[in-house]
């Protein structure tokens, strides 16, 4: 399988709402990850709870759930961070590669054209947005989680994910955390273009 076919499985993968971009950090290290967006979350206990509460989910089948859970990783921790990638068969990609991902199937010529119309948008423009913006914004990441300084971040904005997160942590629903990733390992930018703006 060649690489643009690759491209083109995850990007169907994030169409199909199967799978989202993270970011994990830990040990000063960046970590590129495709899974469910239901892996991403700290800690699935209160999540299986909330469904008992509700009537959702019946309170003996609680213990199961909660330990077969992203194969037996309930509570996702620096600790067992690998032990989640091994057992969920989870790839993880360098920036390299999500820059190319990210640029796929795109000539310089149509990367500066489409990101002066990003600019042009935000700016002045008022018709109704290009089609072409969500085929681009689902290039980037929807979770940031930093094991190192406890902050998770994410824009799947119709779930609060953000309430899986200790209450240490800092964790909430924004767009911020492409502030809180160094510029060389930020995919998105392009020849000095950032397309985090894809995110306002």
């Amino acid at each position: 399988m060649n690489l643009e076919s690759d491209y083109q499985r995850l990007l169907g993968n994030i169409l199909n709402g199967e799978k989202d971009i993270a970011i994990f950090v830990l040990d000063g290290k960046h970590y590129y990850v495709f899974d469910s967006k239901d892996n991403y979350c700290i800690d699935v206990r209160p999540e299986y709870q909330a469904y008992i509460d509700e009537g959702w989910m019946k309170a003996e089948l609680y213990e199961q759930a909660v330990s077969s859970f992203r194969n037996g990783i309930p509570v996702l921790s620096k600790d067992n961070f690998k032990e989640y990638i091994i057992k969920n068969n989870v790839s993880v990609y360098s920036v390299d590669w999500m820059r190319d991902f990210f640029i796929s199937n795109r000539d310089s010529r149509s990367l500066t054209y489409f990101y002066g119309y990003i600019e042009r948008f935000l700016s002045t423009l008022v018709e109704p947005v290009s089609p072409e913006w969500d085929g681009w914004r689902m290039r980037l990441p929807k979770f940031y989680i930093n094991f190192d300084k406890k902050i998770y971040r994410h824009t799947d904005w119709d779930r609060h994910h953000e309430t899986s997160a200790p209450s240490d942590w800092s964790a909430q629903a924004n767009s911020d955390f492409g502030l809180l990733v160094p510029d060389k390992e930020q995919y998105w930018i392009i020849n000095g273009m950032n397309f985090w703006k894809l995110n306002m």
